[in-house]
C-alpha cells in the first residue's frame, strides 16, 4: 500500500468527529471516513463453554495434531466448510445445527445435497439440535450436552469448533459517542452507497453486513 502512495499508519484508531480520527495522540483531519473494523467469532453463551480450549475461525490454526472426535457447533458456510475438511483429513466430525438443515441461506435443494454429500462420507449432520451445555467427560477434553426433541444427546469430543456466526466490531473507536446508528442484527447499518447516518461516514465488509463473506466486502470496498 506504501508503494501505491497510501499512508499506512498502525495504532489504536478512534473517530473523534466526522471529520477527524485520533491515532495514539496524533490527530488525521479527512473529508471522509471508512469504517472497515470487520468481526469476531460469536461465541454463544452455553454453560460450561468457557470450561474448555473451544476453538474457533480465528485460533483453530493453532492445532497441531488431528483431533479423533470433533465437534463442530454451527452448520454456516464456516462450520460447513471445517466439517468436511476435518472428516477427510480422518476426524470423527459430528456437526451440530440447531435449524431445520445446514447452509440455511443457500437454496433447499442446493443445502440438501451437501447434507446428504457430509452423511455419505461419513460425518454425523445434526440438525434441529439445540446445544445446551458442555460438561467434564472422562477420556475426552469434555461432552456437548444437546437437546433434540424430547431426546437428550451426549457428544465426548477431544476438540470443539464453535461455528455460529460472527458479530461485527462496532465498539471502542468512537461510534458510540458520535451516534453512529447500528442495525438490530449489530452492523453499522448503511443505506444503498454505504453510507451511515452521519454522511462522510461509510461501512464496509463485516462491520456493515448483511452478508460477512470476503467477496462481499471486497465489492463493497470496489
Amino acid at each position: 500500500y506504501r508503494d501505491l502512495g497510501v499512508d499506512v499508519i498502525l495504532g489504536e484508531g478512534r473517530i473523534t468527529s466526522p471529520w477527524t480520527v485520533d491515532v495514539d495522540g496524533r490527530t488525521l483531519t479527512t473529508r471522509n471516513i471508512v469504517i472497515a473494523t470487520g468481526g469476531s467469532p460469536f461465541v454463544p453463551p452455553i454453560p460450561g463453554l468457557d470450561t474448555v480450549a473451544y476453538r474457533t475461525s480465528e485460533n483453530l490454526w493453532k492445532m497441531r495434531e488431528l483431533p479423533r472426535r470433533l465437534v463442530v457447533l454451527g452448520g454456516g458456510p464456516i462450520g460447513s466448510e471445517l466439517t468436511q475438511a476435518f472428516n477427510r483429513l480422518g476426524s470423527d466430525v459430528t456437526q451440530v445445527e440447531r435449524g431445520a438443515r445446514i447452509m440455511s441461506r443457500e437454496d433447499e435443494d442446493v443445502a440438501a445435497l451437501v447434507q446428504a454429500r457430509f452423511r455419505a462420507e461419513g460425518v454425523t449432520v445434526m440438525t434441529d439440535t439445540n446445544a445446551v451445555a458442555v460438561e467434564a467427560e472422562p477420556g475426552a477434553a469434555g461432552a456437548l450436552l444437546c437437546e433434540r426433541g424430547d431426546e437428550r444427546v451426549r457428544i465426548p469430543f477431544d476438540e470443539i469448533i464453535v461455528a455460529v456466526g460472527r458479530r461485527a466490531n462496532t465498539s471502542g473507536f468512537g461510534l458510540e459517542e458520535l451516534g453512529v446508528e447500528i442495525a438490530d442484527d449489530g452492523t453499522v447499518a448503511t443505506d444503498g452507497f454505504l453510507r451511515t447516518n452521519v454522511d462522510n461516514i461509510h461501512a464496509v465488509g463485516d462491520v456493515a453486513g448483511p452478508y460477512q463473506f470476503t467477496h462481499v466486502a471486497a465489492h463493497q470496498a470496489w
